[in-house]
């Protein structure tokens, strides 16, 4: 295989051409930088989501792979993008405590304290529960410190023999990859200053919190379904300083707001491998909300794939949607 063509510079091209780095591969990147869900994405990696309290797909595999990824990473892009941190999921009932305790043998891989109240975070009169295996992932600033060290490695300009489109709701929505299943959701986060709170876990309660430095809380998120545009909407800020307000009493100052368009297929789980009908053409895409704890799992499944010719692992294989769809 003589040079790999990524379209899309997002989170899914940027993980899909460290892997090709790694294995000596040539490869080039196209595509419009700044634009798509990555570049508004909080980063957030939480094991157990959702009112349900499910642990996410196939956690522990894809966690432990994530977390050896992102610290290779970082001792070559000489930046830690990758903070681990407590997400202390503060229960919002008395339901909802019954709740957990009734899945709690299910949970308790990733379970570190259990909270009878919680009398340091405001509405923790129910309790909550500590998860193992948080923390959240500088999505910005890792696709761009990415491109700029592929940039330093020039590739060739020889023709190249495979594409791979990693274009998130872009490639969804129009392209060779157009026909998958798609519920595509809109996304609304903003970015707070609350000077003098101190809060350095991760809470999740109808949404999350995330602390990112110097008083920054990065706080989301909104959920869109109808309309889907990437732009920041009047309606979804104020939907977004409710939840501020939920989390803390403290005043506080929105700094930035921004919205995108999450590329879901199949409740976040990525889709990986070959059209079936246009030849040397693969599609790399799906991540939804948990691209940053999926993405180099998959990843390195299609690398492999590409240049070992490893069977793709059945539950990431498009060409099962593709079946299902020709028979539809």
């Amino acid at each position: 295989m003589s040079e790999v063509t990524i379209r899309g510079c997002g989170l899914a091209g940027t993980l899909l051409g460290w892997r090709l780095w790694q294995r000596g591969m040539r490869f080039r990147i196209e595509g419009d930088r700044g634009v798509g869900a990555s570049w508004a994405a909080a980063g957030l990696v939480n094991p157990v989501t959702g009112k349900g309290m499910n642990a996410s797909w196939r956690l522990r595999e894809f966690l432990e792979e994530m977390k050896a990824f992102y610290s290779e990473a970082a001792l070559l892009l000489k930046q830690n993008y990758f903070r681990e941190k407590p997400v202390l999921r503060i229960f919002a009932s008395e339901k909802e405590r019954q709740k957990f305790e009734a899945k709690r043998a299910l949970l308790e891989p990733w379970i570190g304290q259990v909270y009878p109240d919680l009398d340091d975070v405001k509405g923790g009169q129910w309790g909550g529960v500590h998860w193992h295996g948080g923390g959240w992932l500088d999505v910005k600033g890792f696709v761009t410190d990415s491109m700029a060290f592929f940039a330093k490695n020039p590739v060739s300009k020889l023709s190249p023999e495979v594409s791979v489109y990693c274009e998130g709701a872009k490639g969804l929505r129009g392209g060779p990859f157009s026909w998958l299943p798609q519920r595509l959701a809109k996304g609304q986060i903003v970015e707070v200053e609350v000077p003098g709170w101190n809060e350095d876990r991760i809470l999740n309660r109808n949404g999350w919190c995330i602390p990112i430095g110097k008083d920054r809380y990065r706080v989301g998120a909104t959920y869109e379904w109808e309309t889907l545009s990437g732009e920041p909407t009047t309606d979804g800020r104020a939907k977004l300083e409710e939840l501020v307000a939920e989390f803390t009493e403290l005043p506080f100052r929105v700094l930035n707001q921004v919205a995108g368009i999450r590329p879901i297929v199949r409740t976040s789980q990525p889709v990986i491998g070959a059209h079936a009908k246009l030849p040397k053409t693969y599609v790399f895409n799906g991540l939804g909300s948990k691209g940053c704890l999926y993405g180099p799992k998959a990843s390195q499944e299609l690398v492999t794939h590409l240049l070992d010719g490893k069977k793709i692992d059945p539950e990431l294989d498009v060409r099962f949607l593709q079946d299902a769809a020709e028979q539809a």
